[in-house]
């Protein structure tokens, strides 16, 4: 396992960013047509994950409790990288920070990935199981059926962005904490 202190300050600009990366994604990953319905389908799962009470670090602990959250939609994306590069190649000019923070072996990612190291995986399985990432009795496919699921969905996404607009104090202050957020990750997905 990495050095969990790696996280610092990774946990500082993906939590700085957070709610404008949460709405960004909205737009230019889960509104993308051109997505195969499997695929879109994992990426409205992940932002269920997001919405979902329950997550694996709860937000109830102010902005450290949305770093999963921060690496939910990184995961997402690089399902998206890995399943659909010219989708992903096609995202460069509209979100090129966040895809940046998801690409190579030296990636944000990957130190996350490295950190976490055996609970990644549950972690991933958990920001893509449609049976739990679940809002208001919606999942990711009644959604995609659903005419008015984009409108529902967008809805979700800006009042929920309205609580990740978060100070730079506090900010600072969730960074110097997310190595602790690896010890919630273990007690949560090893079982």
């Amino acid at each position: 396992m990495t050095d969990p202190a790696q996280l610092e300050p990774i946990a500082e600009r993906w939590l700085s960013s957070l709610q404008q990366d949460f709405k960004d994604y909205l737009r230019v990953v889960a509104d993308d047509p051109d997505l195969d319905d499997d695929l879109r389908a994992d990426v409205i799962t992940a932002l269920l994950y997001i919405l979902a009470p329950g997550d694996v670090v709860p937000d109830s602990q102010g902005p450290i409790g949305f770093l999963d959250d921060a690496l939910a939609l990184r995961v997402a994306l690089d399902e998206v990288r890995t399943r659909a590069p010219a989708n992903f190649e096609a995202y460069r000019g509209r979100i090129p920070e966040i895809l940046a923070s998801v690409e190579g072996d030296d990636s944000e990612l990957a130190t996350f990935r490295a950190v976490l190291g055996d609970v990644y995986a549950p972690f991933r399985a958990r920001v893509f199981a449609p049976e739990r990432n679940e809002v208001k009795g919606k999942r990711a496919r009644t959604l995609l059926d659903d005419p008015d699921g984009p409108a529902w969905l967008d809805e979700e996404v800006l009042v929920a962005a309205l609580k990740m607009d978060f100070k730079p104090a506090a900010v600072q202050s969730a960074a110097r904490k997310a190595p602790t957020v690896v010890s919630i990750f273990q007690q949560k997905l090893r079982r």
